[in-house]
């Protein structure tokens, strides 16, 4: 008998020592096709600046990081219906999405800027896409910002989404859409390695609209989760003992760290 409550008491013991290591895991929904934030190399490894940062935010918070990646359009859902406990993913913190999540502190600058053809006359004012096809990647804030504020019956404006950015620079390189919107961060990396080779590159001024696009972008939790206090720590860490710089200096010539103009 004695033996037997021993065993259970093992067991049980097995099980709860399970169950703790069980909460230290947090599945981070994120993308695989959003270099050089999000990518993967030949060998099917994620890597890229916020997964850098995503392990070392996870490995101040002493908690074991899996990544999951899907679609952008994808990664609320997902969060809501708890397949996964946070997003970080480049996604904007707007008023819209701030009614259905909870977003961390400000953890980069994301302005969003055109990417067109070097001399075709395209700038932030609609009037010069007037008659033009914009692509959008499906699910951000530049796919709501053009259906809010251009409207193609109001601006003449056509819009074509995509699930990833990497197919609608295919389609702006063949000349099936004049423009791509995106922020100009995941642009710079394009222009910078294929774009800007091939004649691409900034089209007029970055679009100021804080209402459609945010501040910047945050880490996206569950409304109520106390994971959102545990990360915003972890930001202030990450950006206090440079391994944000650090991070940043690799694949920008610039800041987009919270503050930096």
């Amino acid at each position: 008998m004695k033996l037997q409550k021993l065993s259970a008491l093992v067991i049980g013991g097995l099980m709860l020592g399970s169950a703790a290591h069980a909460e230290d895991v947090i599945k981070i929904g994120t993308l695989s096709d959003y270099a050089p934030f999000e990518y993967k190399d030949p060998s099917g490894k994620l890597l890229g600046m916020e997964i850098e940062l995503g392990d070392a935010m996870c490995k101040q918070m002493k908690a074991k990081c899996q990544y999951v990646t899907m679609d952008f359009d994808a990664l609320i859902p997902a969060l809501k219906a708890k397949k996964i406990d946070a997003v970080l993913a480049q996604m904007s913190i707007t008023d819209e999405r701030k009614k259905v999540v909870d977003f961390t502190n400000l953890f980069t600058l994301a302005p969003v800027q055109y990417v067109a053809k070097k001399g075709a006359g395209i700038t932030e004012n609609p009037a010069t896409l007037k008659g033009k096809i914009v692509g959008v990647q499906s699910g951000t804030n530049h796919e709501s910002y053009l259906k809010a504020r251009l409207p193609k019956d109001k601006s003449g404006i056509e819009m074509k989404i995509y699930q990833s950015l990497d197919q609608a620079w295919l389609d702006l390189v063949a000349g099936r859409v004049n423009a791509v919107l995106a922020d100009t961060t995941v642009s710079y990396d394009w222009i910078a390695k294929t774009g800007g080779k091939q004649g691409f590159a900034y089209a007029g001024k970055p679009i100021n609209d804080v209402a459609m696009f945010g501040e910047g972008t945050g880490i996206a939790v569950r409304k109520g989760d106390p994971l959102k206090e545990k990360f915003n720590a972890a930001i202030k860490q990450v950006l206090a003992d440079g391994t944000f710089a650090k991070a940043n200096k690799k694949v920008f010539p610039f800041s987009i760290a919270p503050g930096a103009k």
